[in-house]
């Protein structure tokens, strides 16, 4: 029987405006008819300022003795009109419904959950409408009719309102408790989803109370389930190394399995998710299960089984803010890994193309001018091809960087071996044109400033088999004069190869490129031509002896 039917004003069938003769003269007559112990109970509860507080609050404040009367009289005969019932004050309305759950059989009520679901809702946010200025107002204005001393402490009916708060969703259990498991769950779920906007929005305060006793009363059944779901997934992960064909009807079963779960675990998930919280065991058994997808992927490259966990972590983890900020991205992942897999048929000549030209110049330096200039000839088919096949731009993309990176690294190795600088500027000005990336084009762009400056240093030498001998005897012989085309990033410069007489350059010979190791000793990189007043020296060296030889012929 609801609290309001035991309230002394019921009792006694006095109201809030009578005063305390007239209280004394109403229990002294249902003395008569009553209890007597009872009747002398719920006069000093109605005398007592204390306990009269606790009585008017669970009582109907703000509402007329008339119409008090008339509300429990109603509600006897047919307890859901009030449902309908408008302009009563928030308290006292919610006072009557919690009567009218609990006056019902179950039988008569609720007839459903979605019914129930509805009750709970109005009923929470009745509860949430209730202030303590709104109370205090209305018992006042009886109590100076009746004569009581006024409430002026606010502290003392907050608490009485939290008794208040907690009789209400006593009530709300109760009439849970009156259904099925899965009615029950179904009732809550849906007055968790209409409250929150599907977990978006904060439930009324009574809704929370309401899932945190539900979230306790689950826990059990809740650890179990997820205790099977690992058994399952520890069998997924054995099999994946044994025998990967049993996977998929093991996900199934899984699937099954976190299904049951959820189906328990989704109101605590919205409730929790309103609020900014998390559902500790559905955050931990949601990453145990994309531990798995990961497992799956990672180690035995099983990328189908993999996304359809993750679809079900979509599917019944989707209120948990911990697991589901990893489910999009994880998802995203697979679909780009699975639509590159479904291209690669498409594009593997041309990466076979590219490996063969880098295994060839690692091999052989001098032939990868010879490859890069083969890569140049053949992947324009090759990429056309691939988009007529329907390969979408960032396959192409990453293809295209591919080329570059490997016209680039044949440039380098052809002209580090060759010093051919001018056929590597060929090989990066492709690679240029090919690059996408801009890390790729810039370290495209580097090299092709290295090779421009290399070309202005280097590009009248030609390799050496062997370097040129130096040696003279009493000032006669062979060796390096002069210090020009001085290359910074390595102390390079041409110097040139005289015949000398008593070490006077006669004639110039040719000019290398060198690099100083102290003395006379020297690192050579080059041969190089020699300069116009190279050859000036020479025809006036060959001048002035023809002279020489005249004038001894005279003489």
């Amino acid at each position: 029987m609801s609290d309001l039917y035991q309230n002394p004003f019921f009792l006694l069938g006095a109201t809030t405006r009578d005063d305390r003769r007239h209280i004394v003269e109403l229990a002294d007559e249902k003395a008569l008819l009553l209890d007597h112990e009872l009747c002398q109970k719920a006069r000093t509860d109605l005398i007592g300022l204390r306990a009269r507080l606790a009585a008017e609050m669970s009582w109907l404040p703000g509402v007329s003795p008339k119409e008090a009367l008339q509300l429990v009289d109603q509600l006897l005969n047919n307890p859901m009109f009030i449902r309908m019932a408008s302009g009563l004050p928030s308290l006292a309305h919610a006072n009557l419904m919690a009567a009218a759950i609990n006056v019902v059989a179950a039988k008569e009520y609720p007839e459903n959950p979605e019914d129930l679901s509805r009750f709970i809702k109005e009923m929470a946010y009745l509860v949430d409408d209730i202030t303590v200025d709104d109370i205090i107002r209305d018992i006042n204005e009886d109590r100076l009719i009746a004569g009581f001393p006024l409430i002026l402490a606010k502290d003392l009916v907050e608490q009485e309102l939290i008794d208040r708060k907690r009789y209400y969703q006593k009530s709300i259990k109760e009439a849970l408790n009156r259904h099925t498991p899965k009615s029950l769950i179904l009732a809550i779920t849906l007055a968790v989803d209409s409250t929150t906007a599907s977990g978006k929005d904060q439930a009324p305060q009574l809704i929370d109370e309401i899932v945190d006793s539900y979230e306790l009363e689950s826990q059990y059944f809740l650890q179990k389930e997820a205790e099977n779901a690992s058994i399952v997934i520890k069998r997924i992960s054995d099999y994946a190394t044994s025998d990967q064909a049993l996977i998929k009807p093991l996900i199934d079963k899984l699937d099954k399995v976190i299904a049951n779960w959820f189906t328990v675990a989704y109101p605590i998930q919205m409730s929790m998710n309103s609020r900014g919280l998390v559902h500790n065991q559905s955050r931990d058994l949601g990453f145990e299960i994309r531990e798995l997808a990961i497992y799956l992927f990672n180690e035995h490259k099983a990328i189908n089984e993999a996304k359809q966990i993750i679809d079900l972590l979509r599917n019944y983890f989707s209120q948990c803010a911990a697991v589901a900020v990893y489910v999009e991205d994880d998802e995203n992942v697979l679909a780009g890994i699975a639509n590159k897999r479904k291209f690669d048929k498409l594009i593997s000549p041309i990466y076979e193309l590219c490996n063969e030209a880098l295994s060839v110049s690692g091999r052989n330096p001098q032939y990868a001018y010879i490859q890069g200039q083969n890569i140049i000839a053949k992947v324009p088919e090759l990429l056309k091809a691939a988009k007529l096949m329907g390969a979408p731009l960032e396959v192409i993309n990453e293809s295209k960087d591919h080329i570059a990176a490997t016209l680039t690294t044949c440039a380098v190795k052809f002209g580090n071996k060759t010093s051919k600088w001018k056929s590597c500027l060929d090989l990066l000005h492709s690679a240029h044109i090919f690059a996408i990336d801009p890390q790729i084009k810039e370290r495209v762009s580097h090299n092709l400033e290295i090779v421009r400056n290399n070309i202005i240093l280097y590009g009248n030498t030609e390799p050496m088999s062997s370097t040129p001998p130096l040696y003279t005897i009493n000032g006669c012989g062979l060796t390096l004069y002069g210090s020009t085309d001085t290359d910074l990033t390595n102390g390079s410069y041409m110097a040139t190869y005289y015949f000398v007489l008593f070490f006077v350059p006669i004639f110039p010979i040719c000019r290398y490129r060198v690099i100083s190791s102290g003395g006379r000793s020297y690192r050579f990189l080059g041969k190089g031509a020699l300069r116009t007043i190279d050859k000036w020296h020479i025809s006036i060296s060959v001048l002035v002896m023809i002279i020489l030889i005249i004038t001894n012929i005279r003489y």
